[in-house]
């Protein structure tokens, strides 16, 4: 299993996106801890409700990762090297989960690296107040928590539809349409009474809704959103292991 996992790292930070996803993020934390600093200047400002800030920008990160989860199976059947993995005595199932595995690894790198990066820069701006570990500390910790267990569930949606349809494209682009529209659609059904709404997989996966803002619908709960995720994510894993471990891969 190691060795897979270590094989499908190694094709993707041989792409070229890897690289660029890292140096936009480099990129945009420096352009916008600049911004900070300036909007700030000679206000009552610390690290830590720059740390903050900087978590919204983890959205940019959930783009990155989807693309990748959305193409790490699919792009082997377009370029056909889905043969030379099947045709190795691996059981099928290793081989998807390994692939799964490498987009987690991926994400948590992604997520670490912005953390890291915009710590960095927060602490030249903000020196002064890096180690006031008041609430604004358990503030940052949980939103960056919060978000990258929302990113995982898109990234698990659209690693599902990868594997289901093959096509990374649709699998991507599906992802990206259903993650910023959503929150339209909800909006329309809980004012039309659509109460059955709340079972929605996107309804549920903002779990920072329920300590920074307002749930869809009335009576969601946080516990209930978990619940309803950890539903979704079984699924998801019964649909990819039944459509790339039991059905026919034609190849």
């Amino acid at each position: 299993m190691m060795n897979l996992i270590t094989n499908e790292l190694i094709k993707q930070t041989s792409h070229s996106r890897m690289w660029i996803s890292l140096a936009l993020i480099v990129f945009v934390d420096a352009i916008a801890s600049i911004f900070v600093y300036m909007l700030f200047d000679g206000i009552q400002f610390s690290f830590w409700e720059y740390m903050r800030i900087s978590s919204n920008l983890l959205i940019i990160i959930q783009l990155f990762s989807l693309i990748i989860a959305g193409d790490i199976v699919s792009s082997e059947f377009s370029s056909g090297t889905i043969k030379l993995l099947l045709i190795r005595p691996i059981n099928r199932v290793k081989i998807l989960l390994s692939k799964y595995i490498t987009v987690i690894v991926i994400v948590t790198v992604l997520t670490a690296s912005h953390f890291l990066f915009s710590a960095v820069l927060g602490s030249l701006w903000f020196y002064d107040s890096f180690f006031d570990l008041n609430e604004n500390f358990f503030i940052v910790a949980g939103a960056y928590v919060l978000r990258f267990i929302e990113m995982m569930v898109v990234c698990s949606f659209a690693f599902t539809f990868s594997v289901v349809t093959r096509s990374s494209s649709f699998a991507i682009g599906s992802t990206i349409f259903l993650t910023f529209s959503t929150g339209t659609f909800l909006i329309l059904m809980n004012e039309r009474g659509l109460d059955w709404g709340r079972y929605l997989l996107f309804a549920n996966t903002d779990l920072q809704q329920y300590f920074f803002g307002t749930p869809p619908f009335e009576g969601m709960t946080f516990w209930f959103s978990v619940g309803v995720i950890v539903v979704y994510l079984v699924g998801f894993g019964g649909l990819a292991w039944w459509s790339f471990g039991r059905r026919d891969v034609d190849v």
